[in-house]
């Protein structure tokens, strides 16, 4: 029996590969499919400052992980932002990326930056702003910050307070270039990589139209609907697994 491909983990905006704790924990409880969650450059752990940060810079660590672990193929599960960086090392990588798990993530078309697909659905729900109007930015334009209140608010309303208290603190600055993702994309090496959208419905950071909205735009995923918020790998570390397993393992 072919033994799946290893797994790896893709954090995104403001977040480090710590999101993925309480998801590892109960990962390892069911399976032993290899999963490697990654530190994007930029995001606190390897001495890129924050306004280095950039799509580039991301998909190239990506791949150097992948060459680290040693196979000939790999998933990826991609949380919030992480979904752009995914996709663009699906493009580059093409053959290597056997297959992209998005949880609550944006999967977004060739060169759609997720502002774009916020205001399509913006007249309809002001609440698509999401953490936008909460931002501080410590270098105008250039770096923000989540204020650890709107954290909580936003991203962790529904995980434990003390959970969800630890994580808010643990956000890291953000890059305007690690943040304003726009991957170019083709139907021929993106395109033919099999995909299952993760929806959150109670998510008030990509909201659940938002997140339909870009299912819309980029068809053909599988859909599997959790009532969580923006982070279900937290809130629900065991429901998260359960949902991505059958996936991963087919």
């Amino acid at each position: 029996m072919t033994r799946p491909d290893p797994v790896i983990l893709i954090h995104g905006a403001w977040q480090g590969s710590w999101v993925w704790d309480r998801f590892l924990a109960a990962w390892q409880r069911r399976t032993d499919i290899c999963a490697h969650a990654v530190d994007l450059p930029g995001n606190g752990a390897d001495g890129t400052p924050a306004r280095d940060a950039t799509l580039g810079r991301y998909v190239d660590h990506v791949g150097a992980v992948m060459d680290r672990l040693g196979a000939a193929s790999v998933s990826l599960v991609a949380h919030s932002g992480g979904g752009v960086v995914a996709s663009a090392v699906a493009e580059r990588f093409a053959g290597r990326v056997r297959r992209i798990a998005y949880l609550a993530g944006m999967m977004l078309p060739d060169g759609m930056g997720f502002g774009q697909a916020v205001e399509q659905v913006l007249p309809d729900h002001p609440q698509a702003a999401g953490i936008n109007p909460y931002l501080r930015w410590p270098e105008p334009d250039v770096v923000s910050v989540v204020p650890p209140e709107a954290a909580v608010a936003v991203f962790l309303h529904d995980c434990p307070a003390d959970v969800a208290i630890a994580a808010s603190l643990r956000l890291t600055p953000q890059g305007i270039h690690g943040l304003d993702l726009r991957a170019r994309l083709t139907a021929g090496r993106f395109g033919q990589v099999p995909r299952l959208y993760v929806e959150a419905t109670e998510d008030r950071s990509v909201i659940l139209p938002v997140q339909r909205r870009m299912q819309a735009l980029v068809p053909g995923a599988q859909v599997v609907t959790m009532h969580t918020g923006h982070a279900p790998q937290v809130a629900d570390p065991e429901g998260t697994v359960a949902h991505l397993l059958p996936f991963i393992e087919g």
